[in-house]
């Protein structure tokens, strides 16, 4: 049984809880005292601001809204001094704007009021994690996972708990989830906290090879043992030793390769193709895939006795329509990520824009969605993200006016606002696709050239004839 978030062996340090409201400040130090923390509470932002001046914090917990100033303010003064500074953003208001904005700055991460309690100590020893081994290694050596894998529902905490808890043992683990969840990067979090993180992270994904080419690049080969193998060639297993080997989409590795991969896992030893000297494997093993391998096991298309041998220390990541509430959280972190990248001021997503977002299904899940935030970064000349900036098809072959229509919020939608923005997106689509000649947009729109030329007015978009 995978262990529960109450099992947190919290690393020790300092805090300091802002808010406005005595009664949190009160519970908040109670509850993080208790757990082992050393703890320093205050009421506003400038107070907050002035022991940041006086002594050094750890982690920094922040209410969002306060008189005066902000915990958007108290984070961004805070970050502009120390860019490595860890701060949690705590608000009873569900705001996207705020959730965004929070996660542009470089807060840690982003939580809800009434929280749990065993939430809010699982996210502080996340961060005093990673402050440890800021201090320790240094910032440029802080495993990437604990600022990636965002968000302190049960799920994700559950998965950093079991990060935790298998990364210091030898372990097989078995990841499995949709395709895009971040099975890898849940992986190299393994591998970042093991024993092994200074030896080698080996990863070879079973769909991308045929079964030949896939045994030669498992277990290596010697000279003259098939056509085109020219010279002796070192096995990944060889290369990894004592490292770690994360083997993607297992369930795709075919039943001749099967049995050969078993015989590794079972006596840590294999044979290159070709050769009959045996060779020692000592690698940490970490599998993942998109299917049931279970249901694959019933059907007989995967060897039980090798699925029990990966399936020993299960991680299952949810899919990202089952966690919508970081739907913002993620968008903020990656829009922060590619407009420094591409060296652009894009600071928000529109309100139009985010509930698109927030309500479609994404069945590319998180990888879809960075995707998504990237390219609008770069299509966009504006500091704002726009329904526009998502263009035509957000995956192929799906039109926007169909992902349109399947993203209505419950509260429901501005129809003539909606509307606008469904025809600007096929005008400028139109618009681009003929060099922006109005003429054959019109042609391609199946409308007239002074109709279109009004609603290009009407909208304000720039276009020669």
């Amino acid at each position: 049984m995978a262990p529960t978030r109450k099992n947190v062996a919290p690393v020790s340090g300092s805090v300091l809880v802002v808010d406005d409201e005595q009664g949190m400040r009160e519970v908040l130090s109670y509850i993080l005292s208790r757990a082992g923390y050393d703890v320093e509470a205050c009421s506003s932002v400038a107070e907050a601001l002035k022991l940041h001046k006086e002594r050094s914090f750890d982690v920094t917990i922040t209410d969002l809204r306060m008189p005066q100033s902000s915990g958007i303010d108290l984070l961004r003064e805070v970050k502009s001094d120390d860019t490595n500074a860890l701060v949690i953003v705590i608000t009873a208001f569900s705001t996207w704007d705020s959730a965004v904005e929070a996660m542009r700055l470089g807060a840690f991460d982003y939580i809800k009021k009434p929280f749990d309690n065993d939430d809010i100590k699982a996210v502080v020893a996340r961060a005093m994690e990673v402050s440890l081994q800021m201090k320790t290694r240094g910032t440029g050596d802080v495993p990437a996972y604990v600022r990636n894998i965002i968000g302190a529902s049960p799920p994700v905490q559950e998965i950093h708990s079991l990060i935790r808890r298998v990364a210091p043992t030898d372990s097989t683990i078995l990841i499995q989830g949709e395709s895009g969840t971040g099975k890898e990067l849940v992986a190299r979090a393994v591998y970042n906290c093991s024993s092994r993180s200074e030896e080698a992270f080996i990863v070879v994904n079973c769909g991308a090879f045929t079964e030949s080419l896939l045994e030669s690049e498992l277990f290596g080969h010697i000279r003259g043992s098939f056509t085109g193998a020219i010279s002796d060639k070192k096995g990944l297993l060889e290369i990894a030793h004592r490292g770690t080997f994360f083997l993607d989409e297992v369930g795709e590795m075919s039943r001749k390769t099967q049995v050969k991969f078993l015989r590794v896992l079972e006596e840590r030893e294999f044979k290159p193709v070709g050769s009959t000297e045996t060779r020692r494997a000592d690698v940490r093993f970490i599998t993942a895939t998109n299917r049931d391998l279970a249901k694959e096991v019933s059907r007989g298309e995967f060897r039980e006795d090798l699925y029990y041998r990966l399936n020993v220390i299960p991680i299952t990541i949810p899919p990202l329509r089952e966690r919508k509430e970081y739907i913002p959280l993620l968008a903020g972190h990656f829009l922060a990520r590619y407009s420094e990248e591409m060296d652009k001021a894009v600071t928000g997503i529109t309100r139009d824009a985010m509930d698109f977002i927030i309500n479609y299904d994404w069945p590319g899940n998180v990888r879809e969605l960075e995707n998504t935030i990237l390219r609008a970064v770069a299509l966009t000349n504006e500091t704002e993200i726009t329904t526009e900036d998502l263009v035509i098809k957000m995956r192929t072959g799906t039109p926007a006016a169909e992902l349109m229509t399947k993203a209505i919020p419950p509260e429901g939608i501005d129809l003539e606002n909606r509307l606008a923005d469904l025809e600007r997106t096929y005008i400028l689509a139109a618009l681009e696709r003929t060099g922006y000649n109005v003429t054959k947009a019109a042609k391609l729109l199946n409308t007239s050239f002074r109709s279109l030329r009004y609603r290009i007015s009407k909208l304000g978009i720039k276009a020669g004839v």
